[in-house]
């Protein structure tokens, strides 16, 4: 298989069409075209339906994906492997995090990883859905994962399948913001019991989230929400202009304040831990260095580096 034809089939699926692939791998669109005809005739199936400009996966794209993505995953780390003439390590390093935990630990372990890897090109990308975490990793879309511990292991696990490990980094804790001049309560930090108001919410994910609703007084839990919103990182902006409270993370409360909201910190305190989620074996050495330098960080060892969820994914 011509590792080409299989870069190119990977920026089709990424980016949805031809047009868009070829300017993304800086070629014109008859290679993109020839590769995927080429790849369609040696797999003996069609990889995409043809839908306008667009193209769209067929069930044997979607296989595809996953080892095609191991695939070139394999061959930048075994060229990351070898250190350049100046002895650093080189490669690339893709994470995606939930966007709420992309100010807590993460960009300090970034920082100290860029002044100790220079050369390693690091990216970071939003994790959207918690949920898909472990198919993110599974399809070699990133090598590691910021998530909320413990990770949902919803992805079955096949025999060839590597297991998960995952390293609690922080802890994450919620408190409520109002909108500017409702009448929000003077206690703070504020009782669990004395939540009364329709609340901005998102849509049911996670541990967290359950703890949550556990908290609630049984009024406040069954209270028809003033809106809800697939897009998380919205909320603020629409308790700043009036539409309800909702939560928020205690490292966001000072920008909420600055913006005028009401914040007030939550008794008994609600702390989420968090951590990053990784394949137990394969990891890139540009990886392994991050995960290493994790463990610093929160004090861990090699012989205690896994957080207390860190089972096999799909055991659960």
């Amino acid at each position: 298989m011509d590792l080409h034809h299989v870069r190119y089939f990977l920026a089709v699926i990424d980016h949805g069409s031809i047009n868009v692939a070829a300017d993304a791998v800086g070629v014109s669109q008859p290679p993109i075209s020839q590769a995927l005809r080429a790849l369609e005739r040696e797999l003996g199936t069609p990889l995409f339906f043809r839908i306008g400009r667009g193209m769209v996966p067929t069930s044997a794209g979607y296989a595809l994906v996953g080892p095609a993505r191991r695939l070139m995953r394999d061959i930048a780390t075994a060229g990351g492997s070898v250190l350049d003439d100046e002895g650093h390590l080189r490669g690339k390093l893709d994470i995606r995090s939930l966007s709420a935990l992309s100010v807590g630990m993460l960009p300090t372990l970034v920082a100290e990883y860029r002044r100790r890897h220079p050369k390693v090109a690091v990216t970071i990308d939003s994790l959207r859905d918690e949920t898909v975490a472990a198919t993110h990793l599974r399809n070699a879309v990133c090598e590691i994962v910021l998530t909320h511990l413990p990770f949902d292991r919803s992805l079955p696990r096949d025999d060839g399948d590597r297991a998960l490990d995952a390293l609690e980094i922080g802890a994450q804790e919620y408190w409520i913001a109002y909108p500017p001049g409702a009448a929000a309560p003077a206690s703070d930090p504020l009782p669990w019991d004395e939540i009364d108001t329709p609340m901005v919410a998102v849509p049911v994910g996670g541990s967290h989230a359950t703890e949550i609703l556990r908290m609630l007084p049984p009024a406040q839990r069954v209270r028809r929400p003033a809106a809800i919103l697939q897009n998380r990182e919205a909320r603020l902006a629409f308790v700043l202009a009036g539409v309800g409270a909702t939560w928020i993370e205690r490292s966001m409360a000072g920008i909420a304040r600055e913006r005028g909201a009401q914040v007030r910190a939550l008794t008994p305190a609600l702390k989420a831990p968090y951590g990053l989620v990784f394949e137990r074996d394969g990891l890139s050495p540009a990886a392994v260095a991050f995960v290493e330098l994790a463990r610093t960080h929160v004090g861990g060892s090699a012989d205690s580096a896994t957080a207390r969820n860190a089972e096999p994914a799909g055991d659960s």
